[in-house]
């Protein structure tokens, strides 16, 4: 492989890294889209690929959010599980009845696009409001204090719906997770960024796994994106936990907006 293209995957791999990493999203969307005209590959092993390097990727992001505090393990399993099962049953569902999913893609990216847009207004807000009483309520949530029981008994058939949405539509879970963690939930989007990132990654294993084993994985390109994105992922953790809420806010509606309007097309 030319030496060019080796430095040019490894610079755009800690760029989508870090831009997952901070969004909470897998960046399977940035890793394909590379892949694709970078290496003119195509679109299925493009897939199969951005499967291996998200597990990878998602897994280095998982330990630096863990080591900061920000994550519940029992409670990424258990959204993690459920979102694995209804992404089972939509692939299990698609088979036995195969359908034409454009209408629903467009319907999705709508919902998508007007949770970006939520998550604006509520970026304003932050930002208009006291700093010192925004950063005392957001950095003062617990997990000991978070109500398991009432918020698992929502959250069981609201993650199902999401893996079976985003793997019946091919959008990645972050894009749902996200946004239904900080606004259905009303965790602190530092927070909602760091499970989401969790949870893909443990169904994450579940894909990387049928993919090596059925898929065609282009394994050097992938290795070499993935070294960047981990690097990435350190970087773009790092940055979160210095980052002003309304600032992540903002930029986490940003990437599901843009990745909503590039379902559109």
């Amino acid at each position: 492989m030319d030496t060019v293209v080796v430095i040019i995957l490894l610079l755009f791999g800690l760029l989508f890294g870090t831009i997952s990493s901070l969004a909470g999203i897998g960046g399977g969307g940035f890793y394909m889209s590379l892949m694709i005209l970078l290496l003119a590959i195509p679109i299925n092993e493009a897939r199969d690929t951005s499967s291996f390097i998200i597990v990878i990727f998602s897994g280095v992001t998982f330990i630096n959010y863990f080591r900061q505090g920000k994550v519940d393990i029992k409670l990424s399993l258990i959204f993690a599980g459920f979102a694995l099962l209804g992404g089972i049953t939509s692939t299990l569902f698609f088979i036995a009845f195969p359908i034409d999913n454009t209408i629903l893609k467009i319907v999705i990216a709508s919902v998508i696009l007007a949770s970006g847009l939520n998550m604006i207004r509520k970026a304003l807000k932050t930002f208009n409001s006291q700093r010192f009483n925004n950063d005392k309520q957001e950095f003062g949530f617990s997990f000991e204090t978070f109500e398991h029981s009432s918020n698992l008994n929502k959250g069981i058939p609201l993650f199902f719906l999401a893996g079976f949405i985003a793997y019946l539509t091919g959008i990645g879970g972050g894009m749902l997770f996200v946004p239904t963690l900080s606004i259905i939930f009303e965790i602190p989007i530092h927070f909602a960024t760091a499970i989401s990132s969790v949870m893909i990654f443990f169904i994450g294993i579940y894909n990387a796994t049928v993919k090596i084993f059925i898929g065609e994985i282009h394994y050097i390109g992938g290795i070499l994106i993935a070294i960047g994105a981990i690097f990435g992922s350190i970087v773009g953790t790092k940055v979160s936990g210095k980052m002003p809420k309304s600032h992540l806010q903002f930029l986490v509606a940003i990437v599901l907006m843009a990745l909503a309007i590039r379902m559109y097309f």
